[in-house]
């Protein structure tokens, strides 16, 4: 932990992430606008999800690149919020 990441190589880490989020597939997804990635730092929690109704993360091809392994970071934030 405590890498040192360029805001560039985070700009491209970023856009990996959204091209392989599931979020829109979840059960939990509300259609607002936002386009999911919520487990990445950049992106953060959902602003308009609130309700818990059911988690994909620990499938997501995302998580599993990255090796993220928490759920639901639509509303509890990012792997790194998570983290502590």
């Amino acid at each position: 932990m405590g890498e040192e990441i360029s805001h560039e190589e985070l700009k491209k880490r970023e856009e990996m992430v959204m091209a392989m989020c599931i979020c829109p597939d979840c059960p939990s997804w509300a259609e607002c606008g936002e386009k999911g990635g919520y487990c990445f730092e950049t992106i953060g929690k959902s602003g308009c999800i609130s309700e818990e109704k059911g988690c994909i993360c620990l499938g997501c091809p995302v998580a599993n690149k990255l090796g993220f392994d928490y759920m639901y970071y639509c509303t509890r934030g990012s792997a790194k919020e998570q983290e502590g």
